[in-house]
């Protein structure tokens, strides 16, 4: 009976163990069967935990410890954790794709070398690409070769490309100091081939910094070359000491009494001087020249008080009649016993020019340092009274100028006309009421309307012993004055007066060419012809 017992343990054991094996059995089939052993993936592909499972899962991840690069060709071991399992995988990343790349060719002068991946441009590949000779160029041989260059990725595929190398005999750029002497053309040749310049070098300017292109030839070829011109010398400077006063600025280059370099040089303060500090301070003067290169020299600076007031000289009183213009600054200057020219205010704010009186004008004079002189003068406006003898006399040095012994009458009366086109001014007023006042305008302000260019003329026509009378166009909207003279050929119109974008006056024109004009031109000198005498 207990052998039989010992027995069915022995059996349902074996039965239970048996059932064990086989459930473990039974689970590692199902989760291997839950993921891919090996995943192959082009280089560059974006891998994902999921990627490795049979059945998507956006919440796996790679277990820790697992590293792979899909740059790099190559078998990874990878571990992919999803829910309670984690599956042993393996990650193989092949490059099959050659890469891409665009040739380029490539300059170079005798005696310089360059490598394969100056040939190459926009080199496309998701691996690291190497560069290399295909054919390799001869770097001693002048003119045109090609070359072959070679690109091969991390996946060993490899893509063959061609460019042109030009090896010139001719240097690319030749440099030379500002102020030296021209290059001679065989600085600008790499071989003893003989040369010669295209361009007018002789004419080039080489004082200034600059670059030139340079045109040669060379063994039946013509080449370009760059003469560069540098400023690499540093400008020397020269200083002095300097005294003044407070609250007066001085220039930086007031310190200096020598500069030399071959271009232009600029001073300035490295640090603008304290010009309210009284006594010695130190200033620093910083010189640059056009290659932009610097040298700084120190000066010493010493400055005093000033409590001197400028001087006002030429202040004296003034005259002027009803209407004129006054120039108050006219022979005014100012002096000082600084450096600065001090400040000049004058004080008209009293004076009216439009009534007669008299008024103060006060000059004021203040310089840098706040001294202030003054000085008052007056003004006089006085009414004016314009006489015939007053006006004579005046046509009479006008005429003294113009007129000589032995003209003509139309002579005289041409030197007249040049005279007031050339000398009266046309403004669109006047203040002429009667001829008298109208010629005194003309002769003694030189400026006015047609009534003062009319009127003007008739003063010297008169005074010079030539017939003459006034006379006017129909009134309108506007008024206008000019002159009729006779010199010996009857009747002519005289206009001094100019017309915008029309002749300077008109000179002894014929009614019928006056006419004309008026026709065109807004019947400018339409008059009543009966009122006159017959016009030739």
């Amino acid at each position: 009976m207990w052998k039989n017992l010992g027995k069915r343990r022995i059996i349902v054991i074996a039965v239970l163990a048996a059932l064990l094996v086989g459930l473990g059995l039974g689970g590692w089939f199902y989760v291997d069967s839950l993921a891919y052993k090996v995943c192959r993936v082009e280089a560059g592909v974006n891998v994902t935990p999921s990627d490795f499972l049979k059945k998507s899962d956006p919440e796996a991840v790679f277990a820790e410890g697992t590293q792979f690069d899909v740059t790099v060709p190559g078998e990874y071991q990878v571990k992919v954790k999803s829910g309670w399992f984690t599956h042993d995988c393996r990650l193989i990343v092949a490059d099959t794709v050659p890469p891409a790349a665009t040739a380029v060719s490539k300059s170079i002068m005798l005696g310089e070398s360059c490598g394969p991946e100056d040939f190459v441009t926009g080199i496309s590949d998701v691996t690291a690409v190497t560069c290399a000779w295909g054919t390799a160029p001869d770097f001693g041989n002048p003119g045109s070769q090609t070359v072959s260059v070679v690109l091969t990725d991390l996946g060993g595929n490899v893509t063959a490309l061609s460019a042109e190398l030009f090896i010139s005999s001719v240097v690319d750029v030749v440099v030379m100091e500002v102020g030296d002497p021209l290059p001679a053309v065989s600085d600008f040749v790499l071989t003893n081939e003989e040369a010669a310049f295209v361009t007018d070098v002789e004419n080039l300017d080489v004082t200034t910094v600059g670059e030139h292109r340079i045109r040669l030839k060379l063994g039946g070829e013509t080449y370009d070359s760059l003469l560069r011109v540098e400023d690499t010398v540093p400008p020397q400077l020269e200083v002095q000491d300097l005294e003044g006063f407070c609250m007066t600025p001085r220039e930086a280059m007031d310190f200096v009494t020598d500069i030399r370099d071959k271009t232009d040089v600029t001073v300035a303060f490295e640090q603008e001087p304290d010009w309210s500090l009284e006594g010695q301070q130190e200033v620093r003067l910083l010189a640059s020249d056009a290659g932009g290169n610097q040298t700084v020299e120190t000066a010493f600076l010493t400055l005093k008080a000033d409590t001197e007031a400028p001087v006002i000289h030429g202040a004296s009183d003034l005259r002027v009649y009803l209407g004129d213009s006054v120039s108050y600054r006219k022979n005014i200057s100012v002096t000082d016993n600084s450096q600065a020219e001090p400040a000049l205010a004058v004080d008209t704010s009293k004076v009216n020019l439009a009534e007669p009186g008299v008024y103060p004008v006060v000059y004021t004079a203040t310089d840098k340092a706040g001294n202030v002189s003054s000085v008052t003068v007056s003004l006089t406006v006085a009414a004016r009274a314009y006489t015939q003898e007053e006006v004579d006399g005046l046509a009479d040095q006008v005429l003294a100028g113009i007129i000589t012994e032995g003209m003509t009458q139309r002579q005289k009366a041409e030197a007249i006309f040049t005279w007031v086109t050339t000398n009266v001014a046309y403004i669109s007023h006047s203040d002429g009421d009667d001829w008298i006042k109208s010629a005194y305008e003309g002769l003694a302000l030189r400026k006015g309307d047609c009534r003062v260019f009319a009127f003007t003329s008739k003063e010297l026509l008169t005074r010079a012993g030539i017939t003459n009378m006034d006379i006017q166009k129909i009134p309108a909207k506007t008024m206008h004055y000019w002159n009729l003279v006779d010199v010996g050929e009857g009747w002519l119109h005289f206009d001094t007066c100019p017309r915008q974008g029309g002749p300077r006056g008109f000179f002894l024109w014929t009614d019928a060419d006056l006419m004309n004009y008026s026709a065109s031109h807004h019947n400018s000198h339409n008059y009543d012809h009966d009122a006159y005498p017959q016009v030739n």
